[in-house]
């Protein structure tokens, strides 16, 4: 009797173990191995979060010493804390200076000769009402008192070639890329502007540093006047000058670097 027990019990498992495998086809159905999918990846942005989660926690009780060591041993974080000193001394560069912004009714030949136009009668204008400012806020002041003989001036530039376009003149804060001006480089960022906008100012636009005047009408053979040199020392500081006295960054070393988080993140764990 035992032995016939023990013989059906074996039958029953494997008949059993027989209908789960022609289930499995079933189961794995197009919606399941979608959802197991969705899962996984949930599952894998949830142990990136968690883990940069730590690293801020950690990285916010370190000291200033040993922030410092840290950021000699990791040439990530190396990076990181050179692109806050490069924004903070961009910031303390736009507070010393003012640019010019002239941007053109369309991109026709004919508006963008008539922006060149306009642009050479306003730096005209106001090289020697800015010569004699010794701050932005001297500059900004007689910008601000010119503002309409600016605009009268543009809009006389553009009746002189027979158009009739509007003009529009405002002195405010505006983005503008990196630019060279001689040998001297202005990192991207926000800066105060006089902007001369052209009728509909859906064309190219031009600009220069207005104040201290790095304004040229020649770029080609453009030089960095020494007393324009002298006023910026006098406002920024020995760091902050030496920043727009670096050459521009080459592509090669502006590459962005492609990391793949969830392998870095078990690297780390087998270190």
């Amino acid at each position: 009797m035992y032995k016939k027990s023990t013989s059906i019990n074996k039958k029953d498992i494997l008949q059993k173990r027989w209908v789960l495998l022609e289930r499995i086809p079933t189961i794995l159905t197009p919606k399941i191995l979608m959802l197991f999918f969705l899962y996984s990846v949930a599952f894998t942005l949830f142990l990136i979060g968690l883990k940069l989660f730590f690293l801020e926690q950690k990285a916010a009780g370190q000291s200033p010493d040993s922030a410092e060591t840290s950021m000699e041993a990791s040439g990530a974080k190396e990076i990181v804390y050179s692109k806050e000193s490069s924004t903070q001394i961009q910031e303390n560069i736009a507070k010393n200076i003012i640019r010019l912004h002239v941007i053109a009714n369309s991109d026709s030949d004919i508006d963008q000769q008539l922006k060149l136009a306009v642009r050479d009668e306003i730096i005209s204008s106001l090289q020697a009402s800015l010569k004699n400012a010794d701050s932005i806020a001297q500059a900004e002041e007689i910008l601000l008192s010119q503002q309409e003989k600016i605009c009268s001036s543009a809009q006389k530039v553009l009746a002189a070639n027979n158009h009739s376009e509007t003009v529009k003149v405002t002195l405010e804060s505006r983005y503008f890329p990196i630019k060279q001006y001689g040998d001297l480089t202005f990192p991207a960022g926000i800066y105060q502007a006089l902007c001369i906008e052209i009728g509909r100012a859906q064309g190219r636009n031009w600009w220069c540093v207005l104040f201290p005047s790095l304004c040229f009408v020649d770029e080609t053979t453009a030089t960095v006047p020494e007393e324009s040199k002298d006023k910026l020392k006098e406002n920024l500081s020995e760091e902050e000058y030496d920043a727009l006295s670096s050459p521009v960054p080459s592509e090669e070393n502006t590459k962005p670097e492609l990391r793949f988080g969830i392998l870095d993140w078990i690297t780390d764990l087998k270190k």
